[in-house]
């Protein structure tokens, strides 16, 4: 009865280290591979950002005017085509040498979001949206 207690005993030894070991060599193996993919992402998203800034200068975001129209005016790469988006219309221009670009746009009554899309020579493609209000209600006094 001894020797069946005892080799129950080793063999139970032998199959925990068997286990822990195959556990330790799955996690060992798994290690860079999430390690890999956690810094080829920083690496990979800064890249097709350098290329495609877009800087919107006029109007602030959340602006509120009197006025039916808006002077929107930026920069973006140099002889971008730069795309324009309103409620109401849509427009298209070309940054210059310096990439600045500007366009007056008009406005509805309210909220307006404004879409403004750059595209460059490479393909690379930049975008940002920003709110402008249009009020009648302002200035008025009774």
């Amino acid at each position: 009865m001894r020797k069946e207690v005892l080799v129950a005993i080793i063999l139970g030894v032998g199959l925990g280290l068997a286990v822990a070991f195959g556990i330790w060599r799955a996690n060992l193996a798994l290690a860079p591979k999430l390690g890999a993919l956690q810094t080829e992402a920083p690496l990979a998203s800064p890249e097709p950002d350098n290329f495609s800034e877009l800087v919107i200068t006029q109007p602030e975001n959340n602006l509120v005017v009197t006025k039916d129209t808006t002077l929107i005016k930026g920069a973006a790469t140099p002889r971008a085509t730069v795309v324009v988006t309103t409620g109401i219309d849509e427009y298209i221009l070309e940054a210059d040498a310096d990439g600045s670009f500007e366009k007056e746009i008009e406005l509805k009554v309210g909220l307006n979001e404004i879409k403004v899309i750059s595209f460059d020579d490479s393909g690379s493609e930049s975008q940002k949206r920003l709110v402008v209000v249009y009020t009648t209600e302002l200035g008025e006094t009774e």
